[in-house]
């Protein structure tokens, strides 16, 4: 194949050097070759390498520069090569190189010597009628781009060719189908002709690529999904305020809180300290349960993620955070909504019993039977009596003013103040689904343990000692418990004061500077967060071991003791505690840290705060400030891979919690095991963990070193996960949210300093 480009532009330039009346320099470098030409092949075995006939370069008089597309060159039978060159009058050229992987398939290499040209074209043979051909053409996906978060995706369709025999087809990370056919994973075939699509979910991040490589007969492509970018934050509230409810509503079988502060509220204990049941409940978690604005974001992203499982999100939802209203309808064959016109519609009849969260006449008419703290017991599956019986833990009862007043009916039960009444939901399992919403979880057994304190505490020495209305609910003597009838008179002792309190300083915060947003009642948030405050405290202890510096090396070990009757932290796994340690010299420089907490919420450090598809591991020793301490828990989903979706959590890919007094380990139940490194660490055991740091490097002496520990509600990777769902809900937590200075509480400090 002749390319006469250069040699034509040289003959031009020599008639116009004529026609200019002057005579040609003669003194200047000739660079330009004759025109070379190489012999093209055809009926060439496929993917051989081939090469040409050889060339030798003439006509011209000083060397010329050589390059090379599509193939390699070698000069007077030297080494081949691609790179550009230079050759001289009477070189021999030879080129060559791999022939198509298709039969009947022309592939090219253009050799340029001095502007000269020439193309050596190799065409593969024709495919044997009885020779098996299952290389198909090359065949093209086209990438999505703005596709919903977590949205199933699917690619145009390719109409596979140029084989005569079946072909392997395959898939990583996605689903195929063929001809129209069922999208699955497994290794199949296709023949000429079949038109073959592609199936991705796309990620649950915004901005973010997801990627299914198809491969048929050694030819693949790659249909890449890429998400929509993260929509703006609101400046302002997308929900109106929430309408507070009626607090002193009646149905068939419950009553509002109201109507029991009549007579409980305006009580005081033997010391005239105010012991009223109703304003110090109502300032607690428990009340709130319903208006909790995390709650309620989870509850909208988890629809999002999975409209089709609405109606076992609604149910599970509110069995525990609306349970008057959801007993009342699961009775009446009611159909359950949160959101929108739902219960937390101020329009929606069963609003009021809504709003008054886990309330007086729930929990005290939740009947005594086996199930109790069973698996047959937990979940919210508590059993409301239909006799109107408000069960208490006093024996010798006027119940006759009550029963005037009310309709119920007082009575002693022990099991008021028993740990298997609170398991009724403070342990919870809750079902799972694979990624393309099937539903994996077949029994109650089997279903992810969401939350597991009332196990933690049974596995652990407390279980013997103290339940958990010893801890949660402060003890008073000398009680009026009633102030009608006027005549009463019976003080009680051991009363438990209804003041609930438990870890979650964040939203006691929250409720407190967004009450008319969050339709809050209460005004007794600062006496509620004070006793949060205390107990966080008393929650564990660190202290620093062995500190030693040797050679430069500062050594030492921190111990974390935990004083708490469950796992620390327990219950939602959002929680976190982490471990902050710093080194500084006599100056006060900090020479080394580790866990050290943002403003925001995240952690320097901390896997997850930095990518949410991985998590921190449990260290035994740390010797650098990307390894940090931190006790969790880390959903994983049914591909094992790091999840914050509840209906996609299968298992703990981490649980190291600190464990409670008299914990064993090596005999915890499945649902409430140590998940990870932790199970093996020799210094992780019941009551506290060992961490073992060293840091090298120091010179001088005086070394201050410092130990807090922190604790987090809501985890930074947790609450970033939360917040990629752009729903009215989620949006307006995050302005709560950011906007709140409690999202990390120091609860134990430690310092030393070396001579």
């Amino acid at each position: 194949m002749l390319k006469f480009h250069a040699f034509g532009l040289l003959l031009v330039s020599s008639i116009i050097a004529g026609c200019g009346g002057g005579s040609p320099d003669t003194g200047s470098a000739d660079t330009v070759p004759d025109q070379f030409a190489f012999t093209d092949r055809s009926d060439v075995p496929v993917a051989q390498l081939v090469e040409s006939d050889t060339v030798t370069i003439s006509g011209m008089d000083a060397a010329a520069v050589v390059s090379i597309t599509g193939g390699e060159y070698s000069i007077n039978r030297s080494a081949f090569t691609s790179a550009s060159g230079e050759v001289d009058a009477g070189d021999s050229v030879v080129v060559r190189q791999v022939s198509s992987v298709n039969h009947s398939t022309s592939t090219h290499a253009m050799l340029t010597v001095g502007g000269v040209s020439d193309t050596f074209t190799v065409t593969t043979q024709t495919a044997p009628a009885s020779v098996a051909d299952t290389i198909p053409d090359v065949f093209s996906l086209s990438d999505v781009t703005e596709a919903a978060p977590s949205s199933t995706v699917t690619s145009n369709l390719v109409v596979i060719s140029g084989i005569n025999a079946p072909a392997p087809v395959s898939i990583i990370n996605g689903l195929y189908s063929i001809n129209g056919g069922a999208f699955v994973a497994v290794d199949a075939a296709v023949n000429d002709g079949d038109s073959v699509a592609v199936q991705l979910l796309a990620s649950s991040d915004y901005d973010s690529t997801t990627q299914a490589t198809l491969m048929i007969g050694g030819v693949s492509d790659t249909f890449s999904v890429t998400t929509q970018a993260l929509p703006n934050l609101p400046q302002d509230f997308a929900l109106p305020p929430l309408d507070p409810g009626d607090a002193s509503f009646t149905s068939a079988h419950f009553s509002g809180s109201q109507n029991c502060a009549l007579c409980h509220d305006g009580i005081s204990d033997g010391s005239g300290a105010d012991v009223s049941i109703v304003s110090d409940w109502g300032s607690s978690m428990m009340a709130n349960a319903a208006r909790d604005p995390l709650w309620r974001a989870k509850v909208s992203s988890e629809l999002k993620r999975n409209p089709a499982l609405a109606a076992i999100i609604n149910d599970k939802c509110t069995r525990c955070h609306a349970p008057m209203a959801n007993e009342e309808m699961q009775r009446t064959g009611e159909v359950i909504d949160i959101l929108g016109s739902g219960l937390l519609d101020s329009g929606h009849a069963r609003h009021d019993e809504t709003m008054e969260g886990v309330s007086c006449t729930l929990c005290h008419q939740i009947t005594d039977r086996a199930e109790l703290g069973t698996l047959d017991g937990i979940s919210g599956q508590f059993e409301i009596n239909d006799s109107k019986t408000l069960y208490g833990p006093y024996i010798d009862i006027q119940a006759q003013p009550m029963i005037n007043n009310t309709g119920y009916t007082p009575a002693y039960s022990a099991h008021v103040r028993e740990s298997k009444l609170c398991a009724s939901c403070h342990n919870l399992k809750t079902p799972y689904v694979d990624e393309f919403g099937n539903l994996l979880s077949q029994t109650a057994a089997d279903e992810f343990p969401e939350q597991m304190p009332y196990s933690e505490w049974l596995h652990s020495d407390f279980a013997a000692r103290q339940s958990c209305q010893d801890c949660h609910m402060s003890r008073a003597d000398g009680v009026v418990m009633s102030t009608r009838p006027p005549s009463l008179s019976t003080r009680r002792d051991n009363f438990g004061v209804h003041d609930f309190i438990g870890a979650n300083r964040l939203m006691l915060d929250i409720f407190a500077n967004n009450k008319i947003r969050l339709g809050v009642l209460s005004n007794n948030f600062a006496e509620t967060i004070a006793k949060t405050e205390n107990m966080l405290a008393s929650a564990a202890s660190v202290s620093i071991v062995n500190p030693l510096v040797v050679n430069g090396v500062l050594e030492f070990a921190v111990d974390i003791v935990s004083h708490t009757g469950h796992k620390l932290p327990t219950s939602f796994p959002s929680r976190r505690l982490i471990v902050h340690v710093t080194v500084r010299d006599a100056a006060d420089n900090i020479l080394f840290e580790s866990g050290r907490v943002n403003v925001d919420g995240s952690v320097e450090g901390v896997d997850a705060d930095d990518d949410r598809t991985r998590f921190e591991a449990h260290h035994e020793l740390i010797t650098e400030p990307g390894q940090v301490q931190v006790y969790e828990t880390v959903m994983g989903n049914n591909l094992g891979e790091v999840n914050y979706t509840l209906l996609r959590a299968s298992h703990y890919l981490k649980d190291n919690r600190l464990l409670p007094s008299g914990f064993d380990k090596r005999s915890a139940a499945d649902d409430i095991a140590v998940r990870g490194a932790a199970a093996s660490d020799a210094d992780f055991t019941a009551g506290g963990d060992r961490v073992n740091y060293r840091v090298d490097g120091l010179a001088g002496s005086g070394y201050q070193i410092e130990v807090e520990l922190v604790y987090q509600t809501l985890a930074f990777a947790f609450a970033q996960d939360l917040f990629r769902d752009d729903t009215d809900e989620t949006n307006d937590f995050r302005l709560m949210y950011n906007n709140s200075n409690a999202k990390s509480t120091v609860i134990a400090t430690t310092a030393v300093t070396l001579p």
